[in-house]
């Protein structure tokens, strides 16, 4: 199975070796890995503490490029 993986900025931040433990953990299991490169934040800090607007903007950007990342799934480890 093709995968997108998405990796939130604030995992990144506090845990960054996630990223690197779930995609050697989705290629043990046998799935295709993809990291869209124009992935950029997704918009929940901003939804969450009041700026709707601006996280609308991040949020449609994250629909086209996770859209466009010819996957099955998109997997996001929380």
């Amino acid at each position: 199975m093709r995968v997108a993986l998405f990796v939130a900025c604030f995992n990144d931040a506090l845990y960054p070796g996630t990223g690197r433990a779930v995609t050697l953990l989705l290629e043990r299991l046998g799935h295709q890995v993809v990291f869209p490169a124009a992935q950029t934040c997704c918009g929940q800090m901003h939804w969450s503490t009041g700026y709707q607007r601006e996280a609308a903007d991040l949020a449609r950007h994250f629909t086209e490029v996770f859209g466009e990342a010819d996957a099955e799934v998109v997997v996001t480890p929380s």
